[in-house]
This record gives C-alpha cells, structure tokens and sequence, in this order.
C-alpha cells in the first residue's frame, strides 16, 4: 500500500531534536505541532490537555442534543442516556491521555457535572450526593481503576507484554526477604521529567503497591474488578 503525502504530517519530540525534513518520492512531509492518531490527539510535548479539550467540546454538544431531544430525564432514564451516548467517549483509550494537569481533570468531570445537574428528580444534592444515589464515580476514579485493571492484566500477561519488560520489581533487586520483596512490590522509577513521570508505568505504581494482597492476587479480569470495587 503507497502513502499518500497529503495524508502524512511529521511531529518531532523532544526539544533537542533536529527537526530534519522528510519526504515520500520528491513531497517534503508537513511539520505539525500535534495530530490525531488513532482517536488521540497527540501532540510534540506529549500534553494531552488538547485531546482533553476536544472530547469536552466534543460531549457538551451530545449533552445538548439529549437534553433537546428528552422530556423525561429522572435519574433512571437520563442517567442510562449519559453513561451510553457521553461517558464512552470521556474513557476512549483513557491510559494512553490520562491527564494529569488539574485544570484538564476537572474540564473533563465538570462534563459529568452537567450531565448530572440535568437530571429531575434528584433536588439540590451536591455532585458527590448525585454520584452516590446513582451509583456513579468520579471520572478521575474510573480514570485510576483503568490503570488498575490494565497493570493487573499486564501482570497476569493477558496479552502480549511482558511485565518485565514494563515494570522493575523489588525481587531482582536483592535477595533479602523483606516484607516489599515478600509482596512483589514494584520499584518506582527515578524521573526527571513529569512527561516521563506521568507515564503508564510511573504513575500506576504506587497505586498497585497500595492495593490489598488478596486484590492483586484475583484469579481473573472480573474477579479483580469485583474485588477492587468491594475495597473501595
């Protein structure tokens, strides 16, 4: 299959990169600051506030429509509405973007805000009272047990990564039987840059070494998640 060059853009990472110019046959390829990929808007500081800000734009306008398009919106009927038409598209691909500047975690729950401020029947109660009748999280919670359920899989190699490859444990790093080593704790890596700090495998390990034994040592995908949801 040839590419074509109108369809192609080159981002550079890093600040020290060159930036040289690339080319298919005699095209020179344009230059971008960001694109998106796959669903993602990914841009050269590896900031995901843009994607951030589409979605949010992206799900105020379903949100509109709903609330156009609806007469009846008690918290059975709008709440069913909100988690298939608006929350799907908030969570798309989250461990790959999941952000980490305050200002992005809150344009991205202040869309749940509105969906739940929309809703009839439930009178003055605060965001966190809504969350609690209807049964809900936070996205930034939903957010964290993604990671969760995604480091567990890698652990258990559900799929094609190695967790060794991934993550650096307190067992290959001596012998001592230590109560982290007995725990086959995972080693925090030494950043210095939030970009690297912020990514996957940096921020999921603290929250998998706080998890209980008895949650990390779940026999399945759904165990795991049962189990999670019970101790929180």
């Amino acid at each position: 299959m040839q590419l074509h060059p109108d369809k192609c853009l080159v981002i550079h990472f890093g600040k020290n990169n060159p930036e040289y110019d690339y080319h298919i046959g005699q095209t020179v390829l344009t230059k971008v600051n960001g694109a998106r990929d796959l669903g993602i808007f990914i841009t050269k500081e590896c900031d995901p506030s843009q994607h951030v800000d589409n979605i949010a734009r992206k799900d105020h306008v379903i949100l509109s429509q709903l609330r156009r398009a609806t007469t009846l919106r008690d918290s059975h009927t709008f709440a069913q509405l909100y988690k298939v038409y608006v929350r799907p598209l908030l969570e798309a691909a989250a461990p790959a973007w999941n952000p980490t500047k305050r200002e992005s975690v809150y344009t991205l729950e202040k869309v749940q805000r509105r969906a739940l401020r929309m809703i009839s029947d439930l009178g003055s109660l605060s965001y966190e009272e809504r969350l609690n009748v209807l049964g809900i999280e936070s996205l930034e919670d939903r957010r964290r047990r993604g990671d969760l359920i995604q480091c567990f899989k890698t652990m258990n190699n559900y799929g094609d990564i190695n967790p060794e490859e991934w993550f650096s444990f307190v067992r290959d790093r001596h012998e001592v039987n230590t109560r982290s080593r007995a725990a086959d704790l995972i080693v925090p890596e030494k950043c210095n840059r939030n970009v690297r700090k912020n990514f996957f495998i940096n921020r999921v390990t603290n929250a998998w070494n706080d998890l209980p034994e008895e949650v990390k040592n779940a026999t399945s995908t759904n165990s795991f998640k049962n189990l999670y949801d019970a101790s929180h």
